[in-house]
């Protein structure tokens, strides 16, 4: 058996120190690195892989530079411990606007849908009621949510239903004329309307029942159609028959017997009392025949000056003066004679406006 000596003892004593420590840092080392973990960090829509030796979610954040709020979205408790290879999700909260009833709410919320954001804020909807955006929609930072309500209800709505004219040729009356065979009635109609309301805003009118209360009548005119005038045994064309209201005068010439003032004005045409026509020829009276017409005064609207006419019971015109008081349908036929113009007094007259050539 080998003896031990000092110096082995010596070396023995100065080695085994050595070798526990080196042994110890060795484990320290080990332990240090067994407490490294892998993390997974999703923050806000961006993934990295962090490695941390922090032992709960609250520290991982924290070396990220993450400072949960209040309302942010966090996947995990911020006490809780971390593992090797665990997932960390967290969103930061947005601010999402709610407008409902005609108030504006600004709510803060990582992670919501329209619906989740009415239940948040206790916000109730009608039957009727809707939201923009819809209820599953996912929103983002600044979206407003716009509660719409909706109402609906019925009125009632009278309209006129307005009635025709039927226009009937008569050929035994004179064109011109006409007669009204039957009164024209306006109809009545009652329409049942639903109206949809909106947020207090009419936006759609629906008719749900319309009904007749008051059947319309049409109107029934006949007019003439004939256009052969036969009078003292001859026939010839017109174009249409006049209702007028007849009065005469005379030239207002001293000759007539027409009075004239001290102005030197006449009666009968006052100041154009030179025996001249507003047409410009002589103010003679005719005698009916067609050779020899009847001069009279019209309303040019009415019968355009230059008209050839013939005047039942008097015969035939021309249309060639104007007067002050001839407004409408009326006429002033020139009589020779002032007394006699003066005793004409008025009288209804047909008068028929001829062609320029019979």
């Amino acid at each position: 058996m080998d003896k031990i000596t000092r110096s082995d003892r010596f070396e023995a004593a100065t080695w085994i120190p050595v070798l526990f420590l080196i042994t110890a840092g060795m484990l320290v080392l080990f332990s240090v690195h067994l407490s490294r973990k892998e993390v997974r960090l999703l923050a806000d829509g961006h993934s990295r892989v962090v490695y941390t030796y922090s032992h709960n979610v609250a520290g991982v954040l924290s070396e990220a530079g993450i400072e949960p709020g209040k309302y942010d979205m966090l996947s995990h408790q911020p006490e809780e411990r971390t593992y090797d290879g665990m997932e960390i999700k967290y969103r930061a909260a947005f601010p999402i606007t709610v407008a409902a009833d005609g108030n504006d709410f600004v709510l803060w919320a990582a992670e919501t849908t329209a619906g989740q954001a009415l239940q948040s804020l206790g916000v109730t909807l009608g039957e009727l009621d809707r939201i923009q955006p819809g209820a599953d929609e996912k929103l983002q930072s600044g979206d407003t949510v716009e509660v719409i309500r909706v109402s609906k209800h019925l009125i009632t709505q009278r309209s006129e239903i307005p009635f025709r004219e039927i226009r009937r040729t008569n050929e035994s009356m004179d064109r011109g004329e006409s007669r009204v065979l039957q009164r024209g009635v306006t109809g009545l109609r009652e329409d049942t309307v639903e109206v949809t309301m909106e947020n207090g805003e009419e936006v759609d009118l629906h008719l749900v029942q319309s009904e007749i209360i008051r059947v319309k009548q049409d109107r029934v005119v006949e007019h003439g159609g004939n256009t052969l005038l036969s009078r003292a045994g001859r026939s010839f064309q017109f174009n249409q028959v006049i209702h007028v209201t007849a009065t005469a005068y005379c030239p207002g010439t001293a000759e007539s017997g027409c009075p004239i003032d001290e102005y030197g004005r006449s009666k009968c045409t006052g100041h154009f009392n030179d025996g001249i026509t507003a047409t410009g020829i002589r103010a003679t009276a005719g005698n009916g025949q067609e050779g020899n017409p009847h001069i009279v005064a019209v309303d040019p609207r009415v019968i355009p000056l230059g008209s050839r006419l013939y005047i039942d019971g008097y015969g035939f015109a021309v249309a060639a003066d104007v007067g002050g008081a001839i407004k409408g349908n009326r006429i002033d036929l020139l009589i020779a004679d002032h007394s006699t113009a003066w005793k004409f007094g008025r009288k209804r007259l047909r008068v028929y406006l001829l062609p320029q050539e019979l």
